[in-house]
């Protein structure tokens, strides 16, 4: 018996993506933008922000990548803005990097420790599970990324296995449909 669909054909999200924007609390979820480069270059040059995923690219790197996120060119790709001040504090993507669908994301570090990487994971999540067809949804950290780590349990996500990357161990979540908080 063939199960029913749940929103969109998987190859279907990326016509869809520019239309993601999820409003939380403290945050707002929407596809960079113009005028979002300085904050995506900071992120990706900044090497607190980096130290855990590879390390900080050079600026031209970060210049040209920045630009192919605003631009559209790179699908899946969204920024966590903080309401209140309606600054950019991070950015991620919804992309097939192992197979499943991931989720990624990261802050500005002036953004940190103050739960918005938790909302904007708990927004992004509940779109997709609102969305797509897909029952998974994983995330991966560095096994010495506490703080990440911490996050993907508190939104419900389940350790599930390990592997390496960048010369570390890093650790692989799931989210499930209906099983996430």
């Amino acid at each position: 018996m063939a199960k029913p669909a749940r929103g969109p054909a998987r190859d279907e999200l990326l016509p869809e993506w520019p239309r993601l924007v999820q409003e939380g609390e403290r945050v707002l979820i929407r596809s960079p933008a113009p005028g979002d480069e300085p904050a995506l270059i900071e992120m990706a040059t900044d090497a607190q922000v980096r130290r855990y995923i590879g390390g900080p690219v050079d600026p031209d790197t970060a210049a040209a990548s920045a630009n192919q996120k605003v631009t559209g060119q790179q699908p899946g790709q969204f920024v966590i803005v903080e309401r209140a001040t309606g600054a950019v504090a991070g950015s991620g993507s919804l992309a097939r990097k192992r197979g499943p669908w991931e989720i990624s994301y990261q802050l500005r570090a002036a953004f940190t420790g103050r739960g918005l990487a938790g909302e904007a994971v708990a927004l992004v999540t509940g779109w997709f599970f609102a969305t797509m067809p897909d029952d998974l949804l994983i995330a991966t950290t560095q096994r010495a990324n506490e703080a990440s780590r911490r996050l993907l349990q508190r939104a419900g996500a389940v350790l599930t296995g390990t592997f390496d990357q960048y010369g570390k161990v890093q650790e692989r979540y799931d989210f499930r449909r209906g099983a996430t908080s």
